[in-house]
């Protein structure tokens, strides 16, 4: 018979079982946005209020109704990158025509004449040809080293998704249960590019006007009228973040306030900030009644 293994000694004291104690954590911080590397949003009250910036491995969709700075933070993101701690290229797709080139030029450093080279731009004009840019990508995030003065594409931006949608389907039921799985589909692509090569996905999304009895999608206030990201539900369970942007418009000064507010996000409250959209960029704006700080970020 084997000999009873030898019991283990008993703790001598309090403190040497407290070391052995496993220490509580917040469930929160386990989360893959938490953990994973975050890009600035180039201002220090948008990166407050997202903790820093938004999440690699994540698929982030910011919805807002047209002129409520959607592609305006796109194309600051695009230039952030490859300065950046991610030191990333952008792919950068694009399905309102024409591309915004003038204004890209606009916002690039002058310091950096080289920033261009490490954004890359490609049109989709249909969901299929979404799908089919997006298998390019992945063969292209996957042999970063084809392009050996280009930085590895780390940031992916898709400029609007409800664009795509917006013809060649009716509210029959067999196209709605079609438009529902070219959803899954491409959501599913986007977050396979986000988890494996640990990229940031950042999605944009119009919004439509709420009808009397709409229930379960995100609504919010924006020109004065009570509005919903587009595409339903269904598109609202395929993102992880959602950033939704308002404007006000002030009737006697016409100057428009517009407000970012986290939606919903598995690593963020709801909480929300002001911010301006000027010439070199997207800002955030101090709350009123912050004593000493700047008003702008």
């Amino acid at each position: 018979m084997r000999p009873p293994a030898p019991r283990p000694p008993a703790a001598s004291s309090s403190s040497s079982y407290s070391q052995c104690e496993p220490r509580p954590e917040n469930p929160l911080l386990l989360l893959p946005s938490c953990r994973a590397a975050k890009l600035s949003l180039g201002c220090p009250l948008l990166d407050r209020l997202l903790s820093g910036g938004l999440p690699a491995a994540s698929v982030t969709e910011i919805a807002g109704e047209s002129a409520s700075g959607k592609t305006q933070l796109c194309l600051q993101l695009a230039l952030l990158a490859p300065q950046s701690p991610l030191s990333a290229s952008a792919l950068f797709l694009h399905s309102d025509l024409p591309f915004p080139l003038h204004r890209l030029r606009g916002l690039a450093p002058k310091s950096r004449p080289d920033i261009l080279d490490h954004v890359l731009v490609a049109a989709a004009h249909s969901p299929t040809d979404l799908l089919s840019l997006l298998s390019r990508a992945q063969r292209l995030l996957a042999n970063p080293g084809r392009s050996p003065h280009r930085l590895p594409i780390r940031l992916i931006l898709l400029d609007s998704i409800a664009t795509l949608f917006r013809a060649d389907f009716d509210a029959s039921p067999a196209d709605l249960k079609r438009r529902s799985a070219l959803f899954f589909q491409i959501s599913a692509k986007l977050k396979e590019l986000a988890y494996r090569h640990h990229c940031v996905v950042v999605v944009t999304n119009q919004v439509v006007d709420v009808v009397e009895g709409d229930a379960g999608n995100t609504v919010a206030w924006s020109s004065g009228r009570r509005v919903s990201p587009a595409l339903g539900i269904a598109w609202a369970n395929c993102v992880n973040t959602r950033l939704f942007l308002t404007r006000e418009v002030d009737g006697a000064s016409g100057i428009a306030r517009r407000r970012m507010k986290v939606a919903f996000a598995p690593h963020l409250p709801e909480r929300a900030c002001e911010f301006v959209i000027r010439r070199d960029g997207v800002f955030g704006v101090e709350p009123a009644g912050e004593v000493g700080a700047p008003v702008l970020g």
